[in-house]
């Protein structure tokens, strides 16, 4: 009866035993859900930059993995009404301190920081800006790791495309064309600061094996804020590197950048009716009458033509916007299009873009979004002249 007594007191003393460090584990391991669930809840938890590099030691990538992976956590606990953004910049700042050269960390915040939805996001203004400028820093910083700042710092300053696609101190000056790609499309979407989506756009255009779209972007970006002159010299730029073989078109855009030259720089030729209407005569000549027909020889991204268009088609604007800024002056407000400046005698000829279908065509009017003279099929009428 007694070694029955003593068995009965030893299974029941075990299995109290049992029950209370299961008791205990558990306990201790939801305390353990909490505090780790308390990063994903409050990052503002989380360590300055400063003091995870100091408490890291030999472990950089292993803690910026792990506050990667948090996150994540916390893009996802939050995604719903976008709360991730109050504090995303701050922990991908804190990652890519850890770790530079962490791509992933630098990837999310492209997507995330700068987008706005207005269906299922309440920001103000101010916030999203506050957003997208915290976006702006985190490639800056992006920049810095993977790409050759003396190298960009050299492509900011050369103008002439085929140079920075050819010679090799421009070559590859990022780790990979995303990288000011991506900065690019900030500031040119979000920032609307086209100067500097160009300087990007044309960084990205360095980068080997990279689309054709970054240089044709360069271009654009050049007229975007409002430089003529240079979106000009780029468009022949890419027209003379893009089709080798046209020697017809290789011809027509050298003839060009002598045009550009004498109006530039050496300033010998004016930038009037005369030449704008001389240069749409010569290409009439050379090339041919557009017609649909023959639509994708003009507007293929592998048509010398294409380019050699596209740069007339920036001419024509420069000599647009000079009238403009006459007009401006005078009436106290901006003109509504090309044929209204014509109309009320501020230029003497109206430009008539090589792109001209039946009944729409290539017109040239003012864009309220940029401020400044841009281009769209359609017609006058449809403007109310």
């Amino acid at each position: 009866m007694k070694k029955i007594n003593k068995r009965l007191i030893t299974t029941t003393l075990i299995i109290l035993a049992l029950i209370s460090f299961y008791k205990i584990n558990n306990l201790n391991y939801i305390k353990h859900i909490d505090i780790k669930n308390s990063f994903v809840e409050h990052p503002e938890n989380l360590p300055t930059k400063e003091a995870a590099l100091n408490s890291s030691f030999w472990y950089k990538n292993l803690k910026a993995d792990i506050y990667r992976l948090k996150a994540i956590q916390y893009i996802g606990w939050n995604a719903i009404w976008s709360e991730y953004k109050k504090y995303l910049y701050f922990m991908t700042d804190l990652i890519t301190e850890l770790n530079p050269y962490f791509v992933h960390p630098y990837v999310i915040a492209q997507l995330l920081l700068p987008n706005y939805n207005e269906r299922y996001e309440n920001l103000t203004e101010e916030e999203q800006e506050k957003h997208v400028n915290e976006a702006e820093e985190i490639w800056l910083k992006w920049i810095k790791n993977f790409c050759d700042m003396e190298k960009i710092d050299l492509i900011d300053k050369e103008d002439n495309l085929q140079k920075i696609w050819t010679d090799d101190k421009f070559t590859n000056p990022c780790s990979e064309y995303s990288i000011p790609n991506y900065l690019a499309y900030v500031y040119y979407y979000y920032k609307n600061d086209p100067k500097s989506a160009a300087k990007y756009y044309k960084v990205a255009s360095a980068v080997k094996d990279w689309l054709e779209w970054s240089r044709i972007m360069a271009a654009i970006m050049a007229g975007k804020w409002w430089n003529r002159e240079k979106s000009f010299f780029m468009f022949l730029n890419i027209a003379k590197y893009i089709e080798s073989n046209d020697e017809v078109c290789l011809e027509y855009a050298s003839n060009l950048e002598k045009v550009w030259a004498m109006v530039f720089i050496n300033k010998q030729t004016a930038l009037d009716w005369k030449l704008i209407k001389d240069i749409e005569v010569s290409r009439d000549k050379v090339f041919w009458k557009f017609s649909e027909e023959k639509e994708w020889d003009v507007i293929s991204d592998t048509s010398c033509l294409n380019y050699v268009n596209k740069s007339i088609r920036e001419l024509n604007l420069g000599y647009i916007e000079r009238a403009n800024d006459k007009f401006e002056k005078d009436k106290k407000r901006e003109s509504i299009s090309a044929q209204e400046l014509y109309e009320e005698k501020y230029i003497d000829y109206l430009p008539i873009d090589f792109q001209q279908y039946k009944d729409y065509w290539i017109i040239y009017y003012y864009n309220k979004d940029i401020k400044n003279y841009d281009y769209k099929m359609g017609t006058y009428e449809e403007l109310g002249l």
